[in-house]
């Protein structure tokens, strides 16, 4: 009878992936508090406030305004560089 459970809980795994009931508690890391599925390593983000786990959305919420994306503009003597570099000879000494 439990190889008949193992065998359909194997083709559940795969049709619709991992159940996730095997989760450590919720803890903090860099301002994230989140469990982690001990049977396939997933992250699932935890809201401290509610106790219950985000959904997609507050995920994806979650994620666009902890990491702004700032540009830097640098100024690059392209001409120098490629001076420099049709200068130097492939030549063995």
């Amino acid at each position: 009878m439990t190889w008949i459970t193992n065998l359909l809980g194997f083709f559940y795994d795969i049709i619709f992936g991992c159940r996730h009931w095997s989760q450590t508690r919720p803890f903090t890391l860099e301002q994230q508090t989140y469990k982690v599925c001990l049977d396939c390593g997933k992250q699932i983000y935890y809201s401290t406030e509610r106790m219950t786990p985000l959904s997609a959305r507050e995920v994806r919420r979650m994620k666009a305004t902890a990491n702004p994306v700032t540009v830097i503009a640098t100024s690059m003597n392209a001409g120098g560089f490629l001076t420099r570099r049709a200068n130097k000879s492939n030549a063995a000494a």
